[in-house]
């Protein structure tokens, strides 16, 4: 194995070996920090990407620190679109590297140089960038960094991914954060007003980002222009980001669009979507909703060439128009408000209820009144006075899970407000709690194991949500909605070779043995060229006097126990 080269060009360490592991094999990327590699575990032969810190900086105690816990915190979020950080070390040399997989294809900040996307094409992007920001918010993650460099935009399928959570921020209780107030981080051109200011910063900054990574995308160039780093800092603390409208006129046939843009671009924090979840909720409504095309806006075959997709699943959240409707009722007394947006069928009363006697139900009506106008911290401190003086209540408790699950970092409490519902009433959960729920599947093991044994406490009414769960997310995450769907009696309502098959890839070496046994239980004969291939693969490691030999890869011995149940059936 070659020593690694003293200093740090990075064209110099093609062909060196860092830390015993990891051969690299292509210089991809330069940075002020370091630079990105393409790179092959020389034992288990398994191409992938490493992040490798200039050595003079991995000296710096601070820098070090924030390396490492942009690897802690990248591990911890498993989403289809966070990047997979696999790895994190420090050679001999004290050359420091993280290990993530490889993605082939471009950065956004490369593909807006060709000029500004078809409006589809951007809500694509968009929409899985505040997916993977749901994610994170839960656990109580703020990147405070988003630019088009950070979002990669992989080929072929265009599936989006966010980079670097090096300076993300920890929001969850209880939890130090390494970053001061008056401290300001992050890049000029994406930074929030309280971040410009060196406020405290929650979830909203990475909204404010979106918004405005929206805005470049759409628009063709940044709506702020400056002669230096202070001068838009001053822009972004104090200016009115103008209207997409007046940069790209065409746009005025998607005014649902400009305005959901002009929201996240908001000053004030509180005037923005309250989550990455309510923007994204705005983002697929304006999917939905397309206008006549404007003069030069390409039709249905171009968009669809350049990246769009069908609209995802479509959740009840609340939704622009939804939002401007109470937002003109908050001027009108309370009950006369609410009776309105009851009649509206905007709050979506049960007929038989009646309105009057919903009405009756006054923090119930204010919460889901507030839950529509995306004010989650209020309806959540509003629902939370309400349970303590009628604690038997299960609709509060049913719309109290709801709120939370808006909020970033909620997740366990929204889960504890799910699980009260359906003690005290075994029909309470609603679609949208089952989905939140099946949501929960992605979270760390102690919450999917709740939010699981909630889902099947349901029965018969989640297995719809939970089917679903198995086509999309991790790979842990979908195992359990394969394993639940099995618990309720809906596995035969799965492709199970295929969703159990595609497992089999997995990076997870429990996720592929579990699948590789249940495909041998179910006798899956249609898995057999999946089995076969693991069952074959092999991994290099160090054997006798420290030479490498091949080894079955992991999951390779549940997968030729689960042929040969499958040939003996």
């Amino acid at each position: 194995m070659t020593a690694l080269p003293p200093g740090f060009v990075p064209s110099a360490l093609v062909g060196t070996t860092l830390d015993g592991r990891y051969l690299i094999t292509e210089h991809l990327a330069s940075g002020g920090m370091g630079a990105i590699f393409r790179a092959e575990h020389v034992y288990m032969r398994k191409e992938l990407a490493l992040k490798v810190l200039r050595p003079d900086l991995s000296a710096l105690p601070d820098l070090a620190e924030r390396f490492r816990r942009e690897a802690e915190i990248a591990a911890s979020l498993e989403h289809a679109n966070i990047v997979r950080v696999t790895d994190f070390g420090r050679s001999p040399e004290g050359w420091l590297y993280l290990a993530m997989e490889l993605l082939e294809g471009q950065s956004l900040f490369e593909r807006l140089r060709a000029g500004p996307l078809a409006p589809e094409a951007a809500l694509g992007i968009l929409v899985k960038v505040c997916r993977g920001l749901e994610a994170a918010h839960r656990l109580g993650v703020v990147h405070r960094d988003l630019k088009p460099e950070n979002i990669f935009l992989t080929a072929p399928g265009e599936e989006v991914k966010i980079l670097d959570f090096g300076i993300a921020k920890i929001t969850c209780p209880g939890t130090a954060s390494d970053t001061e107030v008056g401290v300001v981080v992050g890049t000029p051109e994406y930074l929030s007003p309280e971040q410009a200011a060196g406020t405290p910063v929650d979830g909203r900054a990475d909204v404010y980002a979106v918004g405005l990574l929206g805005w470049r995308m759409l628009a063709g160039r940044h709506p702020f222009e400056a002669e230096d780093a202070r001068g838009l800092l001053m822009m972004q603390a104090t200016r009115k980001v103008p209207s997409l409208a007046e940069a790209r006129p065409e746009l005025a046939t998607r005014p649902e669009l400009v305005a959901a843009i002009a929201r996240a671009c908001e000053k004030d924090a509180r005037e923005r979507q309250a989550s990455a979840g309510a923007l994204r909720a705005e983002l697929e409504a304006c999917q939905g909703s397309r206008g006549p095309r404007g003069k030069g806006e390409p039709g249905p075959a171009k968009v669809a060439a350049e990246g769009s997709e069908a609209p995802p699943r479509r959740r009840s959240r609340p939704l622009s128009a939804l939002s401007a409707l109470a937002h003109a009722l908050g001027r009108v007394p309370g009950r006369w408000a609410i009776a309105a947006l009851a009649l509206a069928g905007v709050l979506a009363v049960p007929a038989s209820a009646g309105v009057a006697r919903w009405l009756d139900g006054r923090p119930l009506a204010q919460g889901r009144r507030l839950l529509v106008a995306h004010d989650f911290e209020a309806a959540r401190d509003l629902l939370v006075a309400a349970v303590l003086r009628r604690p038997s209540d299960a609709r509060l408790r049913l719309l109290e899970g709801r709120v939370l699950h808006c909020l970033p970092g909620q997740a366990a409490r929204g889960i504890d407000a799910y699980a009260a519902a359906l003690d005290l009433d075994g029909k309470a959960l609603d679609g949208a709690a089952l989905l939140d729920l099946t949501d929960d599947l992605a979270l760390g093991a102690r919450l999917a194991e709740r939010a699981a044994r909630l889902l099947l406490r349901e029965g018969a009414p989640a297995v719809p949500a939970v089917v679903e769960a198995t086509r999309a997310g991790s790979g842990p995450a979908r195992l359990r909605a394969l394993e639940l769907a099995r618990a309720l009696g809906a596995e035969d309502r799965v492709d199970a070779a295929g969703a159990y098959g595609a497992l089999l890839r997995d990076e997870d070496c429990e996720v592929r043995k579990a699948a590789a046994r249940r495909l041998g239980e179910r006798g899956e004969r249609a898995a057999r060229p999946a089995l076969s291939q693991l069952a074959l693969s092999t991994r290099r490691v160090k054997g006798l006097f420290g030479l490498p030999q091949s080894v079955p890869s992991c999951g390779a011995a549940e997968a030729e126990a689960a042929l040969r149940a499958i040939e003996g059936r």
